[in-house]
């Protein structure tokens, strides 16, 4: 059965001084280990530390608001960046002002990746509208890669950023042996699964367990963006009619219709040299 919560229903606990998290969502099969989605919400003028464990990954991403991030170096974010932290890789998110970020944690990694202890992933940030944009051949739905076995170098997790423009929808699908669920940024809709209708808003996270049948709907006067993630990140793709199943095409374009080139350059040189 499919899982809704939305985070104005989740109670704020208190982590450090000036730090607060709502516990969105914590999910997992026997064997599969978990995945756990938490708000974060810093005050102005305060840190918090990220410390991955050897088995674990951690994968933020701004909401609102601008942050400082220290690992190797010092980079600054606002609500157009995520990052995704390592075993072992250690970071300190700091404010000036007021901020809130979203932070998906695997305490242990190798459980949905078979092959995390061969291969180390990549610490990776990412400003999504610089990255290349994936259309649907048969629509203007969008989406933008954060996480990847390609781009991160775990099969662990995959992370997209997508939007429906408005009336849009996916045909029926389901996922076979990875789970997946959704953070809704903005505007609104509604999401199918299994024949029963859930209204989504911002701030909704819906869960579909694995081989749920489900699709998503913007609302005609109302673009639609969200995150989904895949837990596992490698995975099969079962459309309930295969004539209507989205291809995804790159745009070789950045979601402002600028080449992104330069950057993913920089970006895979800077992996390079942590590898």
């Amino acid at each position: 059965m499919v899982l809704k919560v939305n985070e104005k229903s989740v109670a704020a606990e208190p982590m450090n001084a000036g730090v607060t998290r709502q516990r969105l969502l914590r999910v997992g099969r026997e064997g599969d280990g978990d995945v756990r989605l938490e708000r974060l919400t810093l005050a102005a003028g305060v840190s918090t530390r990220f410390e991955p464990s050897a088995k674990s990954l951690v994968w933020l991403h701004m909401l609102a608001g601008e942050t400082k991030l220290e690992t190797h170096y010092r980079e600054r974010l606002s609500d157009t960046h995520s990052a995704l932290l390592p075993p072992g890789f250690p970071a300190t998110i700091s404010t000036h002002h007021a901020a809130s970020l979203l932070c998906v944690e695997i305490p242990d990694a190798g459980c949905l990746d078979k092959g995390f202890s061969n291969t180390t992933p990549l610490f990776t940030l990412i400003g999504w509208t610089r990255e290349p944009v994936f259309k649907s051949r048969s629509d203007g739905r969008m989406r933008v890669a954060l996480v990847s076995p390609e781009l991160c170098h775990t099969a662990a997790i995959k992370i997209h950023m997508v939007i429906y423009p408005p009336g849009s929808t996916a045909s029926s699908y389901h996922h076979e042996d990875a789970a997946s669920f959704m953070y809704i940024l903005s505007g609104r809709g509604e999401a199918w699964a299994n024949d029963e209708r859930l209204p989504i808003q911002p701030g909704d996270v819906v869960y579909f367990r694995a081989r749920e049948r489900h699709y998503l709907k913007a609302a005609d006067d109302s673009e639609l963006r969200f995150l989904v993630f895949y837990a596992r990140g490698e995975f099969k793709t079962i459309w309930a009619d295969p004539s209507k199943a989205s291809g995804w095409i790159s745009t070789e374009l950045d979601i402002n219709g600028y080449l992104p080139a330069e950057d993913e350059r920089e970006r895979r040189a800077f992996n390079d040299r942590l590898r």
